[in-house]
């Protein structure tokens, strides 16, 4: 190796570069292991909070229409009911008033 020096027969030890490259790469391929695993975890922890926070959006949505269901099921049936009563009601009247003009009708004198 050609070194400019004061003292031209003394020549700087040379420092083989290799292994500080390979130690450099070793440190940086821990680094990078760590990135990886981090990453990782972060990705697969967040999914799974994802999922569950669905399912559970999934399942009270689904807990909560049945429960509007039932209670629309109630409300048609009371008013179903209502509606039965009116009707027997009214043909109850029909029928009295048909049997009070038959009979009022056979009461009236023959002209």
């Amino acid at each position: 190796m050609l070194t400019m020096s004061a003292y031209p027969n003394m020549a700087f030890p040379t420092i083989p570069t290799a292994p500080f490259f390979n130690t450099w790469s070793s440190v940086a391929s821990l680094y990078r292991d760590a990135m990886h695993a981090n990453t990782q975890q972060l990705v697969q922890s967040s999914a799974s909070i994802i999922q569950e926070h669905t399912l559970r959006a999934f399942v009270a949505a689904s807990k909560a229409c049945a429960d509007a269901l039932a209670k629309n099921a109630l409300a048609v049936q009371q008013q179903s009911l209502g509606r039965f009563t009116e009707a027997n009601q009214k043909a109850a009247g029909v029928l009295g008033q048909a049997m009070t003009q038959a009979w009022m009708g056979s009461l009236l004198p023959a002209k």
